[in-house]
């Protein structure tokens, strides 16, 4: 046949399908509404899959790029994953035949000025090859060359992104040439980017770029970051020449890679190095990871629970499936005299399968459409309830691409070939002299009885496994609410601000902190404030290597490295962490001491504060109960690092990252003591209500300076709440899934038992009639419920036990074979499924025994 007969043919069968559906308006509207609830549920999740798992940088050939990241021990300081010193960039970048070209960039934030208004926003220092690898060109202006960065401090150059233009400056094309205040210094815009292009991560979205030899601008109180070897910070992309492999690639630089060590070992910074760094250091070795996603930062936490929800989908979607094949099989039964005559006469079994399915994939495209619509209004919703706080720096859209609409497609038509299929089947197969007799037992129902029956346990095992994962997932979460930051959340804000973006010089700033925590001690409500430089709770982290007075280590790794904290007086006061020996902080510990022993490039690297404070568990470690107090920490592990700061105190352990982390030994040294001071969280402890607060705060800060633009200000419970985001978002989504299969399989073996009962109706009656009591034809219906269940369980517990393992280290405070979990789920599903029986049951026990004999 011609491609042109096929598709009369098609369209004949596709206006036939149309003209039977429409017949069936009840069966039509419940298949489409049960499809469009898996397809949807799928097509949602996979929406945010595609967006933060899939999805490649809008760039030129991203496939060719990859990213450089130094493995092993490094003998430094390191400012985040996947990050080498610029020195190093410069070297790989003139000493290597695998890559066209390479870029570094690195991440920060800026204060901007336009006009009288200031912002903080995100910014990007970017090398002069970083548009020409990337290959992204500007809607306006031009991008940097690399000739806007060959010399420090000489480029006061800006491109900005295309949103912020079209946001901040009404997309207007004259802003090519115009002024702005970064940091308090004047910069040239010079170009726009490409519309679609947000940088190369999927969080936090620049909204500036600024070149590379501007660092000390955009980063104030860094003075060597683009000499220091033993800094490693900037995110470093190359871009592979054709024919070249990623496994190439890294062993190609492996040999310059080894040359650079042993010179850099030979430095002056080396010098107090012990053996076993020097040796550790030598074998860093260079690795090559693909960079088509960009830097995966924000990947990495969120790809377990997107690929959890998304299996988890999937099983709501055979559950539905299962049901619309049930429903066929139904209806097969009312429409066997069809079928027998349309075979008597001569249409052939493989022409009325192909109509079959083309009705199926009929339903299956009409509860596609459904369910991409319901994804477009559940993924807004996802992004506004379980994503409040990231959804924002999340460079991520709930409108669908190409991606999800073929997935979409392909969802449905797959759902309508291998659930159409057997129906379809099992409908074209009826003993056509019998049926055309009107034979009851030529009734195709009663050949598929047992694939029913089938398909009827897979919907159970399948809800359970649901329900369990639900019941852990939440069991978890509580776990995690209830466990605590180590202090009172409540009626604490939080806030931060950084006058250093504004040009302030440490001295000033300092000045500034203290005339804001005083006005701030001002207002009502407020019982105490207090600062730090390190907001807790927000993955934030700071650690250093330091030597404990009277400490040995038995071997290298057990050396101190606590988590660090700079921070103010009354700081544990506002957080409410009692002091538990010696004394807190206070406005003299101001005293700084030349630590003559430490080697920089930058002499204010060479002062260190003279007391400092440390936790229990900092105590416990590494002073082995013995009394801390008058003891002394330096900063550094080389041999013979002196110890020159005091221990004045110990405070109670308190979280530090998140609440999932175990509590890490830590130090805090007074912000006040310190040559460099950045930006601060202010914490406010407060009696008032928390949200009328924060608006005088907001005016106390403009009253101080209304160009520190304030960010971040919420509660430590909102806080808390939003660090749980991900386990909030994977515990309700797979709570609201495994009720949502629960009830898809409730409905399916009530309308499994519904169609038994109909099926038995003349039987029933004969029993009735020979005197059988109700409770009896109840037991007749509700034991093939019993045997249903209990094979549905048996099957689905055993799978869970063997699946939780995938989802352990989702888990916190319990296993994944947590008995309680299991126990409440099954009796759960149980119970719903013994209610759905126990209709068509009562409904077959009240049937009148003469009607049920004339039954036909």
């Amino acid at each position: 046949m011609s491609l042109v007969g096929l598709w009369r043919t098609f369209l004949r069968d596709l206006n036939f399908a149309l003209r039977t559906l429409r017949r069936t308006p009840g069966f039509t509207l419940v298949a489409v509404l049960t499809l469009a609830l898996g397809i949807g549920a799928n097509t949602a999740i996979f929406t945010l899959l595609n967006q933060v798992l899939l999805r490649l940088l809008p760039v030129k050939d991203p496939h060719s790029l990859v990213m450089l990241t130094m493995r092993g021990k490094h003998y430094g300081s390191n400012w985040g994953s996947n990050a080498i010193s610029y020195p190093m960039y410069k070297d790989f970048k003139e000493h290597n035949e695998v890559f066209s070209g390479m870029m570094a960039r690195f991440p920060i934030y800026a204060s901007v000025t336009v006009g009288n208004a200031s912002e903080r926003v995100k910014a990007e220092l970017v090398s002069g090859s970083y548009f020409d690898v990337l290959g992204v060109t500007t809607a306006i202006g031009r991008p940097f060359t690399p000739d806007d960065d060959r010399s420090r401090d000489g480029h006061p150059l800006v491109v900005l992104s295309y949103n912020y233009w079209r946001d901040k400056f009404g997309a207007k094309p004259d802003v090519i040439g115009s002024t702005i205040l970064v940091n308090n210094n004047k910069m040239t815009v010079i170009g726009v980017s490409q519309a679609g292009f947000d940088g190369v991560e999927l969080s936090d979205p620049p909204s500036i770029f600024v070149p590379m030899m501007e660092q000390v601008e955009l980063m104030p109180g860094n003075k060597d970051m683009l000499t220091n070897r033993r800094n490693r910070w900037v995110n470093v992309f190359g871009r592979l020449k054709p024919g070249v492999s990623a496994e190439t690639a890294k062993a190609s630089l492996q040999p310059f890679m080894h040359s650079m060590l042993e010179m850099e070992v030979k430095e002056e910074a080396f010098r107090n190095a012990s053996p076993y760094d020097r040796e550790q250091f030598l074998k860093c070795w260079m690795d090559v990871i693909p960079g088509s996603q960009g830097r995966q930062n924000v990947q990495r936490g969120l790809s377990t629970p997107l690929w959890v929800l998304m299996a988890t989908t999937g099983m709501v979607l055979l559950i539905a499936c299962a049901n619309i094949a049930n429903l066929l099989l139904a209806r097969a039964t009312r429409r066997q005299k069809e079928m027998a005559i349309r075979l008597a006469i001569g249409a052939s079994r493989g022409r009325i399968i192909s109509q079959l399915l083309i009705e199926m994939l009929v339903l299956a495209m009409a509860g596609g459409a459904l369910g991409l619509m319901l994804a477009f209004w559940a993924d807004k919703a996802l992004m506004s309830i379980y994503l409040p706080a990231d959804s924002a720096r999340l460079n991520i859209t709930t409108s669908p691409d190409l991606r999800v609409l073929l997935f979409t497609f392909g969802v449905s038509a797959l759902t309508a070939l291998a659930f159409g299929l057997v129906p379809a089947l099992q409908t074209t197969k009826p003993n056509v002299g019998s049926v055309l007799k009107d034979e009851a037992s030529a009734v195709v129902g009663s050949g598929n009885k047992g694939l029913r029956k089938s398909l009827v346990v897979v919907q159970v095992a399948l809800s359970l496994l649901l329900l369990i994962g639900a019941g852990l997932f939440l069991r978890s979460l509580d776990n995690l609410s209830q466990l605590g930051p180590g202090f009172n959340a409540s009626r604490l804000i939080g806030f931060e601000i950084d006058p250093t973006l504004n040009g302030y010089k440490p001295d000033r700033a300092k000045l500034t902190y203290r005339e804001l925590t005083e006005g701030l001690k001002t207002l009502p409500g407020v019982e105490s404030v207090g600062l730090s430089s390190m907001r807790i709770l927000e993955h934030n982290e700071w650690d250093s290597s330091m030597t404990v007075e009277g400490y040995n280590p038995d071997k290298p790794d057990d050396r101190a490295e606590p988590y660090m904290n700079s921070i103010s007086p009354n700081y544990f006061a506002t957080l409410g962490v009692p002091v538990v020996a010696g004394r807190d902080f206070n406005d003299a510990d101001t005293r700084e001491m030349k630590h003559s022993d430490r080697v920089s490039s930058d002499p204010d690297d060479d002062y260190v504060p003279a007391t400092v404070m440390i936790n229990e568990t900092f105590a416990r470690k590494f002073f082995a109960g013995k009394d801390p107090i008058g003891r002394h920490l330096g900063f550094g592990s080389d041999p013979g690092t002196r110890t020159d700061m005091e221990v004045i105190g110990v405070v109670k352990d308190i979280k530090y990252t998140d609440l999932r982390d175990e509590i890490p030994p830590q130090a805090y040294v007074p912000y006040l003591a310190s040559r460099y001071v950045g930006g601060m969280t202010v914490y406010v402890r407060t009696t008032a209500d928390p949200k009328v607060l924060m608006n005088l705060i907001r005016e106390k800060v403009r009253d101080l300076d209304p160009n520190i633009p304030i960010f971040d200000m919420r509660t430590t419970d909102e806080q808390i709440q939003n660090s749980l985001s991900a386990e909030r978002m994977i515990a309700s989504l797979s709570t609201v899934f495994g009720l949502l299969a629960t009830i898809l399989a409730a409905v399916g073996l009530y309308g499994l038992m519904a169609y038994n009962v109909v099926q038995r109706t003349r039987e029933i009656g004969i029993r009735m009639a020979l005197g059988a009591a109700q409770r009896d034809v109840v037991w007749m219906v509700m034991r093939d419920v019993l045997i249903l269940v209990g094979v549905g369980i048996a099957v689905g517990v055993p799978a869970a036990l063997a699946l939780t393992s995938i989802v352990r280290s989702q888990l916190y405070g319990l296993s994944g074979h947590d008995p309680i979990t299991l126990i409440l789920a099954t009796v759960g599903l149980a119970i719903v499924a013994f209610a759905a029986g126990y209709i068509p049951a009562l409904r077959a026990s009240r049937l009148d025994p003469m009607r049920a004999l004339r039954y036909e």
